[in-house]
Order: structure tokens, then C-alpha cells, then sequence
């Protein structure tokens, strides 16, 4: 990480980007901090850049980049281990949201409305101590 203070504002931004469903700006402030990272954290903002990527694509009519970036990051969510109906990990969680969305996508429905709620009632800044 470049400077840990200057990367907590980053992911302290992103999130609250991602909270207001500002995706993109989401995407830029995450990935301004996952370009210094390694190994599972690299992973882990990685697969949260492609969840608010997907969402974006979402936004604009792009469900099949949707669809694809989501299933990439549940793939990264794979990678990294933790996930089941019980975890409370962050890949777990992470993973359950793609998951979840994925599936409101199949059917047609809005993801966004899950994602928002998942945004506010589960990420949280622990999250940015990943691991």
C-alpha cells in the first residue's frame, strides 16, 4: 500500500460511492488502492471493483457486463475460501451478495435495491482490514 492513510480515504470514499450508488466513482476509488495491494487482498478488492462494475453496467442497460463481472468476482470470492451459508467472512458475505444478485438477474428482477441494502447493512469498514 502506498500510504495507509491515504488508502483508508480511498476505500472510505469508495464505499461511501458505493452506498449512494455511485458506481463508477466506487470502482475509481477502490481501484486507486487495489493497484498497490498483493496477494489475498488483491484478490478480495478485486472482486469488490467488479461487484460496483457490474453495477454500473447494470445501470446502463449492459446486462450481459453485468452478468459477467459478477460472476468473475464470485469466482475471485472462490478463490479466497470462506464462503457458505454460515460465513460471516468477508468472502462469504461478498460472495452470497454476488450470489444473490445473479440470481434476481436471472429472473428479470432489479438487483440494485439488494445491493443497496447490502452496501449499507453489511460492508462495513472492517472490511478494509481484509486479509
Amino acid at each position: 500500500m502506498s500510504s495507509q492513510v491515504d488508502d483508508i480515504a480511498s476505500l472510505r470514499n469508495g464505499l461511501a460511492h458505493f452506498r449512494n450508488a455511485d458506481y463508477f466513482a466506487a470502482h475509481d476509488s477502490w481501484e486507486a488502492v487495489w493497484q498497490g495491494l498483493r496477494g489475498r487482498q488483491r484478490l478480495f478488492w478485486q472482486a469488490m471493483i467488479q461487484l460496483a462494475v457490474g453495477a454500473y453496467h447494470y445501470t446502463n442497460g449492459n446486462r450481459q457486463g453485468c452478468r459477467s463481472q459478477w460472476r468473475k468476482a464470485l469466482q475471485k470470492c472462490r478463490q479466497l475460501g470462506g464462503i457458505g451459508e454460515a460465513s460471516l467472512q468477508p468472502t462469504g458475505l461478498l460472495a452470497g451478495a454476488l450470489e444473490t444478485s445473479l440470481q434476481a438477474l436471472a429472473g428479470d428482477e432489479n438487483p440494485l435495491p439488494g445491493l443497496a441494502d447490502f452496501a449499507v447493512d453489511t460492508v462495513s469498514e472492517d472490511w478494509f482490514l481484509f486479509s
